[in-house]
């Protein structure tokens, strides 16, 4: 029993793992531009990702300020990061721009709350990508009717 346990785990732990990746650049209070640390972080990433492939950048804020100026920096938080990585890291056609603004605050330390994450495959994943990255759609279950038939939408003639 014990060998068949150190197999598995030998196993599961020896398979290769795909991926998505996260990068996070944080911000201070109500900036945009990340501080000098954090851009460098973000140009040192750059350098070594210009294989990897960009999904999605999201933009987010902590509580503070009204909601629509905080919409407006995430959004803005966001741009600053695309402008930066545009034509020096790939970017998927599909590429999405989420602005969740104070909507995203999860963390109940604000700091932790002003970020962008950065999305994205690493260029050992893209062989995946298309199964890293199709949408998951589920096909209708049978509803049982129970014995009655269901009209079509066509055949309603409401009022």
């Amino acid at each position: 029993m014990k060998s068949l346990f150190v197999y598995l785990f030998l196993v599961v732990s020896s398979s290769v793992v795909y991926s998505q990746e996260q990068f996070l650049v944080f911000f201070e209070s109500n900036k945009h531009e990340p501080t000098i640390k954090e851009n460098r972080k973000l140009q040192q990433w750059i350098l070594e990702n210009p294989t990897s492939k960009i999904v999605a950048i999201n933009g987010y804020t902590d509580e503070d300020g009204t909601i629509g100026f905080n919409d407006t920096l995430s959004k803005k938080r966001v741009n600053f990061i695309y402008n930066e990585i545009i034509d020096r890291v790939k970017i998927r056609e599909d590429f999405k721009s989420i602005s969740l603004g104070e909507a995203g605050a999860k963390s109940n330390t604000k700091a932790e709350n002003r970020k962008a994450i950065v999305v994205f495959l690493q260029e050992k994943d893209l062989a995946k990508e298309a199964e890293l990255i199709k949408p998951k759609i589920e096909e209708p279950k049978d509803i049982p009717t129970n014995g009655l038939t269901p009209i079509e939408e066509v055949d309603m003639h409401f009022p």
